[in-house]
């Protein structure tokens, strides 16, 4: 193989299949990611057996072929290249590189393209489209609310539905939840997946790089999701398991509602947390009280040893005196994924759990538990 391209070319497509490589597997082919010529691309390829991505890059093919090429070693020498040569690499019958940029020359040790795993196609029939922004908008405001307990697998990840022309993903800790949904895509699909945490990290890392793609493929199928960015495939296993059933821990009814200026009320709760920042976020003793009174939120904290403080906002609010504890990473987790001024804030009592919907958007709620102190 012998190819030429320039040093933009390479860093984006390193960029892209770098962080997918795994360097404490105990293959150590999957060290490596896999550089080959693809009619009149070149195509890189990494994957740590669970996640996979794929991308092409411009260049000129003087010899078709392909090679498995140590990451980050090729990552660091690329990256001191000269900005102004073009970069040739090529390869050997001996699984040598030579990688040559004007008068820099590099020798590195790769490994075979034949003992790199083979990464399934992307699914031409089962998938749909939906447009960029709504799709990583989507993942944004529900990924803060999946659980990082081990032991709960299946609450590992972003639940998505596809059913009836909408696009559903939900996601909790057994403490809150997310949901949202879109009807903006059009496909007779149905299926359901839980997307792991790291998948969707990785998909929104990719979304959020240069890419300026409007729209994005997403496939389904077997215990895989495929997700199609121009010309990036990213693919990742399922977590097996069921679902919880999500619909009967939202809230159907409420005493109150207040509608909260959101703005305010999150930097209330930032001024609060400070207080109870010697306590972890799982911490369940790590609480701000909201305190309902006549035309009057009250948002404050109490921490023995370090101090109290307290924010008042005015509310339109006519009900009882009520007193709410929450844990004030929930809180704030909602509050920055609502892109409007205000937020809807229900509730029945302080035992019960709270819903919180922007004021324009019922595609999006979030439920918070109360804590109990």
């Amino acid at each position: 193989m012998k190819v030429v391209c320039e040093k933009e070319e390479l860093i984006r497509g390193i960029q892209i299949v770098f962080p997918v490589t795994s360097s404490r597997s105990t293959l150590p082919v999957l060290s490596n990611f896999l550089f080959e010529t693809s009619g009149d691309k070149i195509k890189l390829s990494s994957t740590d057996l669970e996640i996979a991505v794929q991308c092409y890059i411009k260049g000129e093919i003087v010899e078709d072929g392909g090679i498995t090429i140590p990451a980050k070693r090729f990552a660091d020498i690329v990256k001191e290249l000269p900005s102004d040569e073009e970069i040739e690499i090529k390869s050997s019958e001996t699984n040598q590189i030579n990688i040559t940029a004007g008068k820099s020359k590099f020798n590195l040790m790769g490994i075979s393209q034949t003992e790199y795993p083979i990464i399934p196609e992307f699914p031409k029939d089962s998938n749909f489209t939906i447009k960029t922004e709504i799709f990583a908008s989507m993942l944004k405001k529900t990924i803060f609310a999946v659980s990082k307990d081990a032991q709960r697998y299946v609450l590992n990840g972003v639940y998505f539905i596809i059913e009836d022309s909408k696009l559903k993903m939900v996601a909790t800790d057994g403490r809150r939840l997310a949901y949202v949904y879109t009807s903006k895509i059009k496909t007779d699909i149905k299926g359901k997946a839980i997307v792991p945490t790291k998948a969707i990290t990785d998909i929104l890392r990719l979304l959020s790089s240069d890419v300026k793609a409007e729209t994005v493929q997403i496939g389904i199928t077997g215990n895989q999701i495929a997700i199609g960015i121009e010309d990036i495939t990213f693919m990742s296993t399922l977590i097996e398991g069921i679902f919880p059933n999500y619909e009967q821990v939202i809230p159907k009814t409420s005493e109150s509602k207040v509608k909260l200026n959101v703005k305010d009320t999150l930097a209330a709760v930032k001024q609060m947390a400070i207080l109870t920042a010697d306590k972890t976020s799982s911490d369940r003793s790590a609480s701000v009280k909201f305190y309902f009174g006549s035309n009057l939120l009250k948002v404050s904290a109490s921490t023995a040893g370090l101090g109290s403080g307290e924010v008042e906002l005015e509310v339109n609010y006519k009900g009882e005196v009520t007193e709410i504890n929450f844990n004030p990473n929930f809180v704030k987790d909602v509050l920055q994924n609502i892109n409007e001024d205000f937020a809807i804030f229900e509730f029945k009592n302080s035992l019960n759990p709270a819903t919180i919907i922007p004021e324009t958007d019922k595609n999006y709620l979030c439920v918070v538990m109360p804590m109990r102190t």
